[in-house]
Formats: C-alpha cells, structure tokens, sequence
C-alpha cells in the first residue's frame, strides 16, 4: 500500500493507501522508497524541539502535525502571531531542510483547515474578521473528520459548503448526524472551544491510532485484524519510548454515528504485543455488536510510564516474547510493518483509509 505520496506522483491519480500495484500502473517511473521511522522520528523531535522555542503551549497530534498557541506573541516576542509563525516556518526550512506548511487562525479547526489551502510549503493567515468569509468558502469535507460517508450525508440535504452549514438549524444537523453534528457546527460557526493542551514535562500521556473506513462494514473478522495491526503499531511506539500502559481502551463508532467505548486496567504497565492483544480481544468481543455496521475503530493506551521489565514466576516465557518484540520492531523499521505478519494480522485493509 502507499503510505504517502508526493505533489508530482498525485497529479498522476497516486494518493495514500492505494494499492502499490495500482500505483505503478499509474505513475510507472515512480521513485517507490521504503518507510524510514528512525528518521522521521528525528525530524519529528527537532521540528517540535523548533517550536517550543516559539511558545510554551505546544500540542503534538502526530509525528508531523502539531497546533502552537501564538496568542501572546505581542508580549514574548514583540510581534504579532503571522510574523512569527513566518519565522518558524522559516526556521524549520532552514535547520531542517524540509518542506512545511501552516496556517494561524482563531480556532485549531479552522488552523487545520486553512493549513490544507496553504500546502505545500506555504503559510495562510486567516484575519479573524475575514475568516469566516474564506472558511465558509470551503466544501464540508475541509472539516476535520468529516468522511466520504458524512458528505454524502450532509450533501443529500443539500449542504455542500461550510457556510450551508454553519447557517442549517442546529436540529436539522442532529437530526441528520446526532451529537456528531453538534461538534460540527461549532467548527463550522467559529464556536469551537478546543484548546491547544501543551504535552506534559515527563512525555507522552497515552498514544492512539484511530482508523475510518472507506464503507462501513460487518466484517468483524476484519476488525479485529484492523484493531490487532493499530494495537501492534501503538506497542511499538511505546517500547520506542521506553514507555508502557496500564489502560487499554477500545472506540467504536457505528453507521448511525453513535460512539461506544470500554477499557480494561491492567495491574502494572505493558509494551508487549501479547498481553496488549489479549486484552484488546476481551474489549472486542464486549464492544462489537452483532449486525451493526461499524465505521470507525480506534486503540489508545493510557495510564502511560516505565513498564514493568521483571520476570513473572508464572509466566517463564514473557522475557522472550519481550524479546521477540524487540526483534520484530527491527525487521518493521527497516522493511515495512507489512514485512512481518503475526497470526491474525494477515486479512485484506482495502476496507480503511489513513
């Protein structure tokens, strides 16, 4: 599957988690590079490191995005906030040698909205007394969350702008997407009160992978594969982290929108793919319900700290799957996840997207 692909391969239909078969059918002197984790975590932790510089609220939401609080940059740095996210982006052009792109607004929905007009490489400032016009200009599918499912939705009651939105009565839209369309018109009307949560001094808190699918499904064989690989992605960044969890939570959300989640606290913290998978299957089978379409599942695990590294005198074999672990990381960072398939992990992904 493609993982990412550049602006040059997309004008050629390539986009990200399209079969690589159909990839190279469409873009045949494609240049096909293998992920490399160990470096973009690298770029990762400098390009963050760069902003902290700017700003003492900082929220890390993946390993290559990220929301900064210029609120007060009149009085840290003496100048207002486009200014000085010009400067950052400049510095992380600079120092870093990568493209990067960003946009200041009022809220972090519209920042991340705006942030897709100012791609690649650019920066878009939108003026609060203005951003409104240029937001309401944008298609439903510019909100963050917003499916193919959703905009069908939304474009069935002829909703097709952002602005159609944030003008339909607030029932109409609940009717139509329940309490997920409550938090899509506070994005759309500007009212959305999120704020920027800086990362906590020690690290991480908890680590979470969610995955949409592309049509909701029943296939829970499927599912539990989808929640099983997500699992196994999260492990392997906690034992990167030196990190393990003593909460493991399961999110589901079905067709009609409705969110179910339950969670399972285990007696110390874990990083092995064992013992995370065991209790994401007692989660699986107390959450999924029997002919309920779901559309979209997600792992986080929390309760985050050392893990607990000692030999359990009835269970002689957990220092070697520990290892085992520590083996199969290795092989994935340097080939792929694809590059090995525990049991259970093998089933199609053409359900999902990224």
């Amino acid at each position: 599957m493609v993982s990412a692909a550049s602006y040059e391969a997309r004008k050629f239909g390539v986009h990200s988690a399209m079969p690589m078969v159909q990839a190279r059918k469409r873009c045949p002197h494609a240049v096909i590079l293998l992920p490399n984790f160990r470096a973009y975590r690298e770029f990762s932790t400098a390009m963050f490191r760069i902003l902290e510089k700017y700003s003492p609220l900082v929220e890390v939401t993946s390993v290559d995005e990220g929301y900064v609080d210029l609120s007060g940059t009149l009085k840290l740095h003496r100048a207002p906030a486009w200014t000085v996210a010009d400067r950052i982006l400049r510095e992380i052009r600079s120092e870093l040698g990568i493209n990067v792109s960003a946009a200041a607004a009022p809220t972090r929905a519209w920042a991340k909205m705006a942030t897709g007009l100012a791609k690649p490489n650019g920066l878009l400032y939108l003026e609060p007394s203005r951003a409104t016009l240029l937001v309401g200009c944008l298609p439903v599918s510019a909100i963050p969350g917003v499916g193919k499912k959703t905009e069908d939705i939304l474009n069935r009651a002829g909703i097709q702008r952002v602005a159609d939105l944030a003008t339909t009565p607030r029932e109409s839209i609940r009717r139509l997407l329940g309490l997920w369309g409550d938090r899509l018109m506070r994005i759309a009307t500007g009212s959305s009160s999120r704020q920027i949560r800086a990362d906590a001094p020690d690290g991480q808190k908890s680590y979470s992978k969610d995955r949409t699918l592309e049509a909701d499904t029943t296939d829970y064989v499927f599912l539990r594969t989808l929640v099983r690989q997500l699992a196994e992605k999260l492990a392997a960044r906690l034992r990167s982290d030196g990190k393990g969890a003593t909460t493991v939570t399961l999110k589901v959300r079905y067709h009609d929108f409705k969110d179910v989640s339950r969670s399972i606290s285990l007696k110390e913290p874990t990083n092995l793919n064992s013992e995370i998978i065991d209790t994401l299957d007692r989660l699986f089978f107390l959450t999924i319900k029997k002919r309920s379409p779901v559309r979209q599942i997600g792992v986080k695990f929390s309760g985050v700290g050392r893990p607990a590294l000692q030999t359990d005198l009835f269970d002689p074999n957990r220092q070697l799957r520990r290892e085992r672990d520590r083996i199969v990381d290795a092989i994935r960072e340097r080939f792929g996840f694809e590059s090995v398939l525990v049991s259970g992990c093998g089933a199609s992904n053409s359900h999902s997207r990224r």
